[in-house]
């Protein structure tokens, strides 16, 4: 097995590999805003090949802390971990991780994290790939809960009564629009504001910033979807889909203005991406966590629970070297 670190911003192999299992965090496309802000992220993705096919790819990056050299997959990202090609037996799994380690101990690297999608993520849903990382001695070492539906079982009328009465009641005077075009930094800070105000009232901050945000809708166009609702043509609400696999959806951003709490904007516009999203084919939607840390945050995890959406692990994984 041959393991190649790989300049993805020039390598046609890397990308014909993400053409058939396509994966949004591993796109050069998405990635390059790291670059182009200035994250000082040392890259480090690797492909394994045998026979001149590639069988694996990892996004990764290399940091340096007090004890020495860690690799992690991968940060500037939500998920990383390994993409197996669709015909990689377990065997195979094993054998690849097993060379993995051995790569990262001849290049001085005393720690590895991976932080993995959820399993459900996957089309064909098995636990192989967490039976060969435990296996190999990797153990985790982090996890937090998220919340996915399950487009194709998703209907209006499965929801509450109460859920629907209100969804009902706001689409009286909420409206709610896709913003399509190339945007600029002008033409979404009413957008962007609405977000900031929204996290600043939780001590914290978007992922991204305006400029970041504009970066990443220009670039990948049709994987950023940007929804706005607005009452009276003022945008009171806002929501960010990353489109991360062929079939599966992860709500990124989802923020409403604290002068229309009572409208429900929240529920409405959820809903409305959700609907979007099964009538776009989509396989799953994935809310996001609904933890901070070792904390549970019990109301929002049952504000999208009442949106058919279950609870599912993601895992980091860890092993020192």
């Amino acid at each position: 097995m041959e393991i190649i670190k790989t300049d993805i911003f020039k390598s046609s192999e890397w990308n014909d590999f993400l053409s058939s299992s396509y994966n949004m965090f591993y796109d050069r496309k998405f990635l390059d805003y790291n670059n182009v802000f200035n994250k000082d992220i040392k890259w480090h993705h690797l492909m394994f090949k045998d026979k001149n096919k590639v069988h694996a790819i990892i996004n990764g990056n290399e940091r340096t802390d007090k004890d020495g050299k860690i690799y992690v997959s991968c940060d500037g990202v939500s998920f990383g971990g390994f993409i197996f090609g669709d015909k990689v037996k377990i065997s195979e799994m094993i054998e690849i991780l097993k060379e993995f380690k051995k790569y990262l101990k001849d290049n001085g690297f005393v720690r590895c994290i991976l932080r993995t999608p959820p399993n459900l993520y996957q089309t064909k849903f098995n636990e192989e790939y967490e039976y060969a990382m435990l296996l190999e001695g990797f153990q985790v070492n982090k996890y937090s809960i998220t919340n996915i539906i399950d487009l194709n079982q998703f209907e209006f009328e499965k929801l509450k009564n109460s859920k629907k009465r209100s969804i009902q009641k706001s689409a009286r005077n909420i409206s709610v629009e896709l913003i399509e075009n190339n945007v600029s930094e002008r033409s979404l800070k009413e957008f962007y504001d609405i977000l900031h105000n929204n996290r600043e009232l939780k001590n914290v901050k978007p992922t991204h910033s305006l400029s970041e945000l504009v970066f990443l809708k220009n670039n990948l166009p049709e994987r950023v979807i940007l929804f706005a609702a607005k009452i009276d043509r003022k945008i009171v609400g806002v929501c960010t889909l990353f489109l991360v696999k062929k079939d599966v959806v992860l709500n990124f951003y989802l923020a409403a203005d604290e002068e229309h709490k009572k409208d429900r904007v929240s529920d409405y516009l959820l809903y409305n991406s959700i609907e979007w999203s099964k009538e776009n084919k989509f396989r799953l939607y994935d809310i996001g966590t609904s933890n901070v840390g070792n904390v549970m945050l019990q109301g929002l995890f049952d504000f999208k629970k009442k949106f058919m959406a279950d609870g599912f692990l993601r895992k980091s994984y860890s092993i020192n070297l």
